[in-house]
This record gives C-alpha cells, structure tokens and sequence, in this order.
C-alpha cells in the first residue's frame, strides 16, 4: 500500500440512514479492538470488494466509500496491509494508538475525506 492507496469500507445500511453517510461507518465496533477492516483499493475494486464482502462473506453493504492512507494519517491514524489466506487485499485502520474517547472524533474526520471523495460503488 501507498499513501494514495485508497482504503475501501463496506458501509451497512444502518449507517446510511436516509442516504446520509454517518460516522459509525468508520466507527471501530468491539469485534475491530480498534482496527476496523478495509479493503486495499490496490488489489480491489469497489465493485469487486463488495460482491465479496456480501456474497463471499456473506455480510450486508449497502455502498462502499474510501479513504486514502494519507488521509488516514492525517487524521491521526495508521493504516496497514492485513492480508487473510483467502482476503488477500484485507487492511486495516488502526485506532489503537489513539485513546478510546477521541474514536468518534476521528472516525468523523475519516466521513469528511469519504464524503469529499464521494461514493465509490454503486455509482451514482
């Protein structure tokens, strides 16, 4: 990964309530401890991220955003490479150097970065 690889995150539908993006979706939940999973936007496409998060994994997504690494270090994050043996392009946003309150903060700055990238699949 580069620091313009874009790092994709499968958004549920429960974080898009009425078409508005929210910052849970960057949000780490207790299973992450504090490194929520990504896609590497260089071995993936949006499109082929999500047909593997919701038909090979079998999860829900409604859309795929992104985020770059450099926007993940400017927010004061670090981004890293988490391949699985059949997820090779698994990442991760790693929160953990960060204390626990400062999260939603900084999953708020990671919104803004998404929002202005605009989103990567479906299209619009």
């Amino acid at each position: 990964m580069t620091e313009n690889t874009v790092l994709l995150r499968q958004v549920h539908p429960d974080f898009i309530p009425g078409g508005e993006l929210t910052s849970q979706a960057f949000m780490p939940f207790p299973k992450d401890e504090g490194k929520p999973s990504v896609y590497d936007g260089d071995q993936i496409s949006p499109l082929e991220s999500h047909a593997h998060f919701t038909e090979t994994l079998g999860y829900t997504s409604d859309s795929v955003w992104g985020v770059s690494c450099s926007e993940v270090t400017e927010a004061g994050l670090t981004s890293q490479a988490d391949p699985k043996e059949h997820f090779p392009s698994h990442a991760l946003i790693d929160f953990t150097a960060q204390p626990a309150n400062a999260f939603r903060k900084l999953a708020k700055k990671l919104k803004a970065k998404a929002l202005t990238r605009g989103r990567l699949h479906p299209p619009l």
